[in-house]
């Protein structure tokens, strides 16, 4: 079996299990009685939709990184939803290098003139697109995937970009949940989210456009 048809084959088998299982993504509840009838292999299951996600986000990970802190606690929740990520987006570069333009390059279209970027192996652009929430986190992965960017470089950026990332969407997700005992949780973290978070879109921003006048 090569490359290739290995991955159309994990691709398509990806996103069956994603619809069949978008229904007990809408909930909460669903989605925790859901991942803990696995009982000792919970923690697997729950890294598999993970992963699942980061290929085909049908719902905001921010929903799914809040259910990790209610079923695991906020350590296990975060660390959960870290190497979920990892393994995700380790995926999504894997496909991205091994189908290459004819399924990724769409995808890397969403990016944008960021996108070229990504692709031009820039090291710096990676690790500032993951503390960018409105950037889609697959669409960089398929960049990079498609950039002469090593594995390790990629990964290492994704971890240390995703790191505070995470720990603000486990914060906001377990807010959303919970909304109705604590309300004004949520607001503070939008807002202390939109402030850091903000701040570094802007700088990633110039920090991107510098490098971009550079390679003109």
């Amino acid at each position: 079996m090569n490359k290739k048809y290995c991955s159309f084959l994990t691709l398509l088998v990806s996103l069956i299990f994603v619809i069949l299982l978008y229904p007990e993504l809408q909930r909460p509840a669903a989605l925790q009685t859901f991942v803990t009838q696995w009982g000792s292999i919970s923690i697997i299951v729950d890294l598999f939709i993970i992963t699942l996600l980061m290929l085909f986000p049908v719902v905001p990970f921010v929903l799914i990184a809040g259910v990790n802190t209610i079923l695991y606690g906020w350590v296990g929740g975060f660390l959960l939803s870290l190497v979920g990520s990892l393994l995700g987006a380790s995926l999504g570069f894997w496909l991205a290098r091994t189908l290459g333009q004819t399924w990724a390059q769409p995808k890397v279209a969403k990016l944008g003139k960021w996108g070229t970027l990504i692709e031009g192996n820039c090291f710096s652009i990676v690790l500032l697109s993951r503390l960018v929430p409105i950037l889609p986190s697959a669409a960089v992965n398929y960049a990079a995937g498609l950039s002469l960017m090593t594995f390790p470089a990629f990964l290492f950026a994704t971890l240390v970009g995703k790191i505070p990332m995470i720990v603000w969407e486990s914060w906001v997700g377990h807010s959303f949940w919970r909304v109705s005992h604590h309300p004004g949780q949520l607001l503070l973290s939008l807002g202390i989210g939109a402030l850091l978070f903000g701040a570094l879109g802007l700088y990633w921003y110039f920090s991107a456009k510098r490098l971009k006048d550079y390679m003109s």
